[in-house]
């Protein structure tokens, strides 16, 4: 089975990469003319690019083209990968113990029962007072 996600992802940067490689001069050549410096511009834009070492515009044309070329060679790894890679087949029915011994319920042994057990023992470790227990033990019973 096709992964569909990473192929579309895929194509659409190859897609991206193609028409930029081949179209980034038309795109670009307006925006990199009024900020890069090139033979015979005149203005203060371009002095001050060319003080601040900014290379030529043929250079950063290079740049643009590679770039793009990597897009478009980035994208090629995403396509593979959604035609080769197998898609997890995801399980029906999960593997579920239903053995339910260790679900057993204790006896329960009377609420007011335990209740005075934990007092006395709260009375021996001197935790509470012999008047505090007999108060205690007649709210319980």
């Amino acid at each position: 089975m096709l992964r569909i996600n990473p192929i579309i992802i895929g194509s659409v940067l190859i897609i991206i990469g193609i028409v930029g490689y081949f179209d980034s001069s038309n795109l670009m050549s307006k925006y990199m003319n009024s900020f890069m410096v090139t033979p015979g511009s005149s203005g203060v834009a371009s002095g001050v690019f060319q003080q601040m070492g900014f290379p030529p515009i043929q250079e950063v044309d290079k740049w643009i083209h590679y770039s793009f070329v990597g897009l478009a060679v980035t994208g090629v790894l995403p396509v593979l990968f959604g035609i080769f890679a197998k898609k997890k087949i995801q399980k029906q029915f999960s593997n579920i113990n239903t053995d339910l011994s260790h679900l057993t319920p204790e006896p329960q042994e009377d609420t007011s029962v335990k209740s005075i057990s934990i007092l006395k023992e709260r009375l021996a470790k001197g935790e509470i007072t012999p008047y505090d227990f007999i108060h205690l033990k007649k709210l319980l019973e």
